[in-house]
C-alpha cells in the first residue's frame, strides 16, 4: 500500500504518547473511539484490497475504521465485501457509512425498479448475491437472495459521522463549515486529494487498475493497497 512522505505515528502524534479519546456522532448516536481514525474511501466489491488494507491497518495499531460508504457494484464481491464489513461493525471495530451505490440498492429493492441500481453496475451486486444463474425474474431472485442482516445493516448506515473537528460523509460536506471536510464518492485519481481543509478519498476501488486509500488521522497521512489488496509504495 502506498503511504506519502509524511510519518503518522511519530511527534506528536505518535502511538507512545497518550491522547484522549474522540467523542463522534453518528446519525442521532454519540459514541467514543480512540484518538486515532482510518477513513476509508469507495471499495466498490473488491474483497481483497479491503482485507490488504485492514491488514495494513491492523499492523498499524488497528485505528478505528470510518468507511465512507460505495461498498458494492462495479467489482464481483459484493455480497462478501459487505458481509465483512458488517462483521467489522458488530465488533465495535468500524462504522460504516452509507454511499450512494448502497441507497440506490435500497431504493430498488423497495420500489421494485432496477433500472437506476443496474446503470450504476448493479448487475455485479446481484450476480455476488443471487449466484452465477440469474432467472429471468431477476428481481425476484434478488430479494430471495439478499440476507435480512445485509438489509438491516444498510438501513441503519447514517450519512454522515462527525467530530468537534471533522465530519465525514460519502458526498463531500458543505464548504460552509469550519470543520475539516472528509468525503469519498469523487474519483481523484490514483492518489488522494488532501489539502488544509478538507480530503477525497476515491482512488478508483473496483477497477482493475484502482486503489483503496484510507486517511489516518489526525496526521493527514495516507496508506492505499493495489487491487490485489498489496501495499502501494509509489
Amino acid at each position: 500500500m502506498g503511504t506519502s512522505q509524511r510519518h503518522p505515528f511519530d511527534g506528536v502524534y505518535g502511538l507512545g504518547r497518550h491522547r484522549e479519546d474522540i467523542r463522534l456522532r453518528r446519525g442521532g448516536e454519540d459514541f467514543t473511539v480512540s484518538a486515532d481514525i482510518a477513513f476509508v474511501g469507495d471499495i466498490h466489491g473488491n474483497l481483497s484490497a479491503l482485507r490488504g488494507l485492514c491488514d495494513v491497518l491492523t499492523a498499524r495499531g488497528g485505528p478505528h475504521a470510518i468507511f465512507l460508504g460505495d461498498y458494492i457494484n462495479k467489482g464481483a464481491q459484493s455480497a462478501e465485501v459487505v458481509k465483512e464489513l458488517l462483521g467489522y461493525a458488530g465488533s465495535g471495530h468500524a462504522t460504516l457509512l452509507r454511499g450512494n451505490h448502497e441507497a440506490a440498492l435500497l431504493d430498488a429493492l423497495d420500489t421494485g425498479d432496477l433500472t437506476a441500481f443496474l446503470k450504476m453496475g448493479g448487475a455485479m451486486t446481484i450476480r455476488s448475491y443471487v449466484g452465477a444463474k440469474v432467472g429471468p425474474d431477476v428481481l425476484s431472485d434478488f430479494r430471495a437472495s439478499f440476507p435480512n442482516e445485509h438489509l438491516d445493516g444498510m438501513r441503519h448506515m447514517p450519512e454522515t459521522c462527525e467530530s468537534n473537528d471533522f465530519i465525514a460523509r460519502h458526498t463531500p460536506p458543505s464548504a460552509s463549515t469550519r470543520k475539516y471536510r472528509i468525503s469519498a464518492h469523487l474519483v481523484v485519481g490514483k492518489l488522494p486529494r488532501i489539502g488544509p481543509s478538507s480530503a477525497q478519498l476515491d482512488t478508483g476501488c473496483g477497477s482493475d487498475d484502482g486503489r483503496l486509500t484510507a486517511l489516518l488521522w489526525p496526521s493527514l497521512d495516507y496508506v492505499q493497497v493495489d487491487a490485489h489488496g498489496s501495499i502501494v509504495t509509489g
